[in-house]
């Protein structure tokens, strides 16, 4: 094993134990808020304060469920995953943007039934201050995520990142609609609005990442031109090899590229194998989306 890989597992390691503990005190940030805002919601008569609590709620889930997908993508590939792990991330992060997305449908709903049934009442200044502190907190949660993941590569702890994220958001509003209510029993809509303003900003963010989700689970070209780009590279370099066929596998961030070579030329196996090697070295440092290229030799 040389230097540069085993500082590379070194650093991994280190990435992966600094995301669990980001994980860990997300998880427990999380579980206060919820206690805060649910307690001082309900207290307070704030329709918005408790839709922001059920949102840390899912929160609290969908980072328990990242940490233990790292418990497996963290794994080495094997003989029965040679690709890894990496995909039961990118599941983890439908289901965490699936389970946001059905609490912001429910939050906009409901939000809906309440203002046209007319049900306004003025909530209490008090909760004031613990929408102040979730926005403090949901920030530096969503700095640590954003920064783990992207060390790591994680598209579950960026995720993570864009679910604290709408957290804050969503606290902003709450925000706004505790001080416009506070101006008279006829701006009680305010908090409503709030409420449903959250739901909204929940339902958007949720359902794009969603979207983006299902495309990554998906094996696809990465890019248009990508497939061209690989012919040209071994075309120009390595006269006499001719790739056929071309596939793609999404590994993580990543892609696993298998080409079909044929080869005009009269080679011998060695001098093939070094031929091959070469054209490995040039892909991955010419293409940084490719993880790893399997060759297969086709007869001409």
């Amino acid at each position: 094993m040389t230097v540069k890989r085993k500082i590379s597992i070194i650093c991994q390691d280190n990435c992966l134990e600094c995301s669990k503990k980001t994980l860990g005190w997300t998880i427990i940030g999380n579980a206060f808020l919820v206690v805060l805002k649910l307690v001082g919601g309900v207290l307070a008569n704030s329709s918005g304060m408790i839709a922001d609590g059920i949102q840390s709620v899912s929160c609290v889930v969908t980072s328990i469920l990242v940490m233990v997908t790292l418990s497996f993508t963290g794994r080495a590939n094997d003989e029965q995953f040679p690709y890894g792990y990496a995909k039961l991330e990118i599941l983890t992060t439908l289901i965490a943007f699936s389970v946001l997305l059905g609490i912001g449908g429910f939050i906009t709903l409901s939000s809906i039934l309440a203002i046209l049934r007319r049900d306004f009442v003025q909530p209490d200044i008090m909760v004031l201050p613990i929408a102040l502190i979730s926005i403090f907190v949901t920030y530096m949660i969503q700095r640590h995520n954003f920064c783990a993941g992207e060390k790591l590569e994680s598209s579950a702890m960026i995720a993570n990142g864009y679910h604290a994220g709408a957290d804050v958001l969503s606290s902003g509003a709450v925000v706004g609609g505790i001080i416009l209510s506070q101006l008279g029993p006829n701006f009680a809509v305010c908090d409503k609005m709030a409420a449903l303003l959250v739901g909204i900003v929940i339902v958007k963010d949720s359902l794009d990442h969603w979207i983006t989700s299902i495309q990554n689970i998906l094996d696809h070209v990465p890019s248009a031109g990508f497939t061209q780009y690989i012919e040209r590279l071994i075309y120009r370099g390595f006269p006499g090899w001719r790739p056929a066929v071309i596939k793609f596998k999404r590994v993580g961030k990543k892609f696993w590229v298998g080409i079909s070579l044929q080869c005009s030329m009269a080679v011998t196996a060695h001098e093939a194998i070094l031929q091959l090697d070469k054209i490995k070295k040039v892909l991955l440092k010419e293409l940084p989306l490719i993880k790893e290229v399997d060759f297969f030799i086709e007869s001409d």
